[in-house]
């Protein structure tokens, strides 16, 4: 009798003791991600009973719920990518900033030609010494523009690059220079009244004195030789010079010479008076005594001008 007593204990204890196993398993379920354990077949087959009804393990299938929980951060990474993908676009946008510098690379293969710009330049500075006629002032400026072609064929890789871009300016304000003084005379026909031009130039034929000696062109035909004294205020012509341009006098001036004595002269006008394209037109000039052997070319001539006397000619610059 007692041992079917203790059997019968023994057996509710082992079912109390599985059914309590059961409900812990079942409570423990949702929270593992890994497949209901066979334990609860187990305890099926063990126990004959209906109360280990830990069936409940069918109810499993809410489990996606906390999958997909975990798979909902998944759009915050594609937004970080989305990101990347704008810094990426912005950051290839100051690229064509890179490329201001569209001038060519130094070909450090190109000839230096600074120094043949500067035996050039030194062949024009010698010419302008000694030039008198409109040619020679051509030729100075013909040195002139080959001297700025080469210096402006010097390679930016050049240790002279940055001397030669300075001399640029130099060379072409002589250049200019030089255009002016070797540009033709306008013609005395398309000019009704006196020419003035910017530069002119008088060779000097000697001297005489320490008194250069020119020669200037009296009615557009007739030379004669003058002394260019700066002091003389007023032109004056020999009796000879009246003659032979067959002019008279028309009126009479006093004029008091170096010595302080007074010169009664005679005036009378010429149609023009030109020396290298300046041309005064109706110029009234007065006529020398008896004794005067040559002219003189004065001041009402080349008033305006700013005048440079050279060893063998007279440049005259308007102001």
């Amino acid at each position: 009798m007692w041992s079917t007593f203790l059997n019968r204990n023994t057996l509710i204890v082992v079912l109390g003791t599985l059914a309590v196993t059961t409900t812990a398993c079942t409570k423990t379920e949702p929270e593992s991600t890994t497949s209901p354990t066979p334990t609860a077949a187990k305890t099926v087959a063990t126990s004959p009973s209906p109360t280990p009804t830990s069936t409940p393990t069918p109810k499993t299938p809410p489990s996606p719920t906390p999958s997909s929980v975990k798979t909902s951060p998944t759009p915050t990474p594609q937004k970080s990518t989305q990101v990347k993908t704008v810094s990426t676009s912005t950051s290839s946008k100051p690229q064509p900033k890179k490329s201001p510098s569209a001038s060519t690379p130094p070909n450090p293969n190109a000839p230096d030609t600074y120094q043949q710009a500067i035996d050039v330049a030194s062949g024009a500075v010698t010419i302008s010494q000694s030039a008198v006629t409109r040619d020679d002032w051509n030729l100075v400026a013909s040195q002139w523009q080959e001297a700025i072609k080469l210096l402006k064929a010097v390679p930016n890789s050049s240790k002279n690059y940055k001397t030669a871009q300075s001399k640029l300016s130099q060379y072409q304000n002589l250049l200019g220079d030089a255009k002016l003084r070797s540009a033709p005379p306008q013609s005395p026909k398309t000019a009704p009244g006196d020419i003035k031009p910017k530069f002119f130039s008088i060779p000097i034929k000697g001297r005489r004195g320490g008194t250069p000696v020119v020669e200037i062109t009296f009615n557009d035909t007739q030379k004669f030789d003058m002394l260019f004294d700066t002091g003389a205020t007023g032109t004056v012509i020999t009796p000879i010079m009246a003659s032979a341009l067959k002019l008279k006098p028309t009126g009479l001036t006093v004029a008091t010479i170096a010595d302080g004595s007074d010169v009664f002269f005679g005036l009378t006008t010429i149609n023009t008076v030109e020396a290298d394209g300046r041309i005064e037109r109706k110029m009234e000039v007065a006529i020398a005594p008896q004794n005067r052997a040559m002219g003189l070319l004065g001041q009402d001539f080349y008033e305006g001008y700013d005048i440079n006397i050279k060893d063998d000619v007279i440049e005259f610059r308007l102001r």
